[in-house]
């Protein structure tokens, strides 16, 4: 997998969100005992004056953020810049104040941002040795100045990104009182959630028409996917996460493979501030409760956070139960700007019962609940990262991260088992060419393997399946005119397999190793078509962006197939939009049009449930999805918040290539299956002193689905299948919830939510119910109290 630029990128902004603090440590005396001594020492001194002496050279920059009323704002995210991209993160403290020390003398900017509220970009010049103060005033604003970066290397500002990307924060989160990380995606303009079942079932996400495996997950810099395959988002926490960026469109120049409809970047709570500590217990229907702890600070130059949770659930019926265990932990060395490391760990293991489809069964299929399989996982992922500023215009950054995904199934039919592992070492060099002009290059070294049941050489053990791949990139990021942002980007991936051995029923014979290279450009534009004058028609930005994709084969695609020229699948895709802030920004409003064409997709050709030895694989398959995306921010005053967005898709399947037809039981110009032609959202929250009430409302419309007990072996003939009808039509739902939050004295928050109000019947997978009307409620302790 290429996660390139994420890791580094990630795990650099990472470092910018520890509080950058400087300790200098006088040297102490010693007693010298002969010349030799005497040498040695004269060295050491020597060193301690050029270190002080840099250190006196070296500038401060200090200040306040006032809200608009001239009050203090604690806990406001404050961005260091220099050129346009970003070099430091900090948050102010309870009276409002920030600080970056040991910066190098030079032209910066600076931006402070908080939920409701941005600040216009202002511009400072330090000198060596000197201290500068500069005072922040925000004003009320739908969309926060932030920094985000899935879109591109090394973090830029939302503002300045042509690509479409959103951010779903730490506050979000909490007010609809998400306990799985993929409730918070739900509302996101142009992705689908589709979870199989409730609790522990399978859950992707389909971005912009893409499949569930064409989306790259990353967690503080370390790729999570699976060898080539989706990744299952049902076992993440919402504990311990800060926020979520979904970047929506091809980034295969900055990953590499599986970044082909969009990445879903994870950053986890920050390293930084004061030490300060939460914890939080709840408990609600169908037997489910949650606990949790976390804490963060920076204690003597050493920044640390780290998160722990739990989550079960008995189900609604036998053999439905779930339990989760999770944790996080960040260390961050950040002395200055200039040097920093970071190191992240997280871990979570689940267990679930799989019952089955129970819901939906128009061919008649359905034998009963299945009480013996279940599903256990344990995932681990640990990444570091290390960033030093050579000079004022050169920054290295080295990442390294290693993930272990590991499945084992027990069925009625046997058990099984999936191991994965993937490692990455990424290095990049930061050039500020000019004030305007920002530049990225590097080379990554990644490899992932897997071994599994199923895929079994010719005396019937299972094989390791590894794969490597080498990538060469660079970004280039262009500010030629004041308003006009344009970044351009290629990466190069050699990907190589190893030779695969003849399986154990002969229909695979030798393949030899193979090597595949692929090239894919990206280029996205921003551009401030008319900014701020105070008037209701505000600012208007213009984005738009090209780029293509690829996806390497996972281990089924080559473990059961005979041919050797077996290759990535493709996608090529533009988008372009355009953001209109009304009412002195307290409102933003954004339409984007997408289209994405998908080649070389690789069926799976033949096969039988009995004799896994008649698959096999080729690239013949293409399908299209183009569409609108629509969203609304609002805050029309400092209590009350405002988002909603609906998008309008329209997916196709293609004829397969060389042929005006599709693969049976599929036909050209069918819907792509569990992707709604129409789906919406809004949430609206309101908050006044303790009090925090928020509501929100899911709609989609109806879906192609397939046989919920078969799938489409349900429209085989015997003996393969029963030779029924495997498609079908899932009908829309609106899914209703409230919820509240009151915060009591001496840190104590009571909270309560109740989901899916109007106690709809509904199966986001036909044939697996989705929980009725069901209701939790708990305590958040906070400490020190703020």
């Amino acid at each position: 997998m290429k996660k390139a630029e994420g890791r580094s990128q990630k795990a650099e902004i990472r470092n910018q969100k520890s509080e950058v603090r400087a300790t200098h440590f006088p040297a102490s005396e010693n007693s010298h005992f002969g010349r030799p001594h005497r040498t040695r020492s004269h060295f050491l001194s020597v060193l301690c004056t050029l270190a002080l002496a840099a250190s006196a050279q070296a500038a401060t920059l200090e200040g306040r953020v006032f809200d608009p009323s001239g009050g203090r704002v604690a806990g406001a995210r404050v961005t260091l810049l220099r050129s346009f991209a970003p070099l430091a993160e900090s948050q102010t403290d309870a009276q409002g104040q920030f600080e970056f020390r040991d910066l190098r003398a030079g032209a910066y900017s600076i931006v402070a941002n908080a939920p409701g509220f941005s600040a216009s970009q202002t511009r400072v010049e330090l000198r060596a040795a000197g201290t500068e103060r500069v005072d922040l005033r925000l004003a009320p604003s739908a969309v926060e100045e932030r920094v985000v970066v899935a879109a591109s290397l090394g973090g830029s500002l939302a503002t300045q990104v042509g690509s479409s990307v959103t951010v779903v924060d730490k506050n979000e989160i909490e007010n609809r009182d998400a306990q799985n990380l993929f409730e918070a995606l739900r509302g996101v303009p142009g992705v689908e959630v589709s979870q199989t079942g409730r609790r522990g079932g399978f859950t992707g996400v389909f971005i912009r028409g893409g499949n569930t495996n064409y989306n790259l997950v990353l967690l503080d810099g370390i790729p999570l996917n699976e060898f080539g395959i989706d990744f299952d988002l049902s076992s993440l926490p919402a504990d311990g996460v800060d926020e979520v960026e979904v970047a929506r469109g091809p980034l295969s120049a900055l990953y590499g493979s599986n970044a082909v409809a969009g990445v879903v970047n994870i950053l986890s709570r920050p390293a930084e501030g004061s030490p300060h500590f939460s914890a939080l217990g709840e408990g609600g229907s169908f037997g489910t409760w949650r606990a949790a702890t976390g804490g963060s600070g920076v204690t003597r130059g050493l920044g640390w956070s780290y998160d722990l949770s739990r989550l079960d659930s008995d189900g609604v019926v036998r053999n439905d139960d779930y339990r989760d265990q999770s944790a996080f932990l960040t260390l961050a060395l950040a002395r200055n700007p200039r040097r920093e490391f970071h190191f992240h760990f997280f871990g979570d293991a689940s267990s679930s019962g799989a019952p089955g489809p129970f819901g939906s069964d128009p061919d008649h299929l359905f034998s009963g609940l299945d009480t013996v399989s279940r599903s256990k996982r344990n995932l681990f992922g640990y990444g570091w990262n290390y960033s030093e500023e050579i000079s004022p215009r050169f920054r290295e950054v080295v990442t390294g991260t290693l993930s272990t995904n590991d499945y084992y199934f027990i069925s009625p039919f046997g058990d099984s088992f999936s191991n994965n592992q993937r490692a990455m070492v990424n290095e990049q060099s930061q050039i500020t060419v000019s004030p305007k002009d920002f530049l990225v290059a590097g080379i990554e070294w990644d490899r992932e393997q897997v071994r599994d049941t199923f895929f079994a050489d010719a005396t019937g053990a299972p094989f390791l399946l590894p794969r490597s791949t080498w990538a060469y990139f660079a970004e280039n990021r262009w500010n030629p005119v004041t308003r006009l942002f344009v970044t351009t980007g290629v990466r190069a991936d050699s990907i190589r397999t190893r030779s695969l051995p003849p399986d154990q029923f002969g229909a695979r014979p030798l393949l030899p190793a193979s090597s595949v290279t692929q090239v894919d450009p990206r280029i996205s534009v921003a551009y401030m078509l008319r900014e701020s004058d105070g008037s209701r028609l505000g600012a208007m930005r213009l984005h738009s962006s090209f780029g293509t994709g690829i996806r390497a084969p996972n281990g089924f695609e080559l473990a059961f197939t005979n041919n050797p020229r077996l290759k990535p699948e493709r996608s090529v895709s533009f988008d372009g939009g355009a953001e209109q802030r009304l009412f002195r920004s307290r409102a933003a409003l954004d339409a984007t049009y997408f289209y994405n064409r998908f080649e070389d997709q690789i069926v799976v050709l033949g096969g039988s449930l009995t004799n896994l030895s008649t698959f096999s694989s080729a690239n013949l398959g293409n399908s299209r999805a183009q569409g609108l995306e629509v969203s609304l921010q609002a805050q029309p005053s400092r209590a009350l918040h405002f988002v909603g967005e609906y998008t309008l898709l329209a997916t196709r399947l293609l004829a397969v290539n060389g042929a005006t037809a599709a693969l049976a039981p599929f036909q050209v110009g069918q819907p792509l299956v569990r992707r709604p032609r129409n789906s919406g959202f809004f949430g609206l929250t309101y908050a006044y002193r303790r009090l925090t009430l928020n509501t929100t409302a899911t709609f989609r419309g109806h879906t192609l689905d397939i046989e919920p007990n078969f799938g489409t072996f349900a429209c085989e003939p015997p003996p393969a299948g029963p030779g029924l009808p495997c498609f079908f039509s899932d009908h829309g739902y609106q899914l209703v919830g409230a919820g509240f939050s009151y915060r009591l004295s001496r840190g104590i928050e009571i909270y309560g939510r109740a989901n899916n109000l109007l106690n709809q019947k509904y199966e986001e997978s036909f044939g697996f119910p989705a929980l009725h009307f069901n209701f939790l409620t708990g305590v958040r302790l906070n400490f020190p109290v703020e």
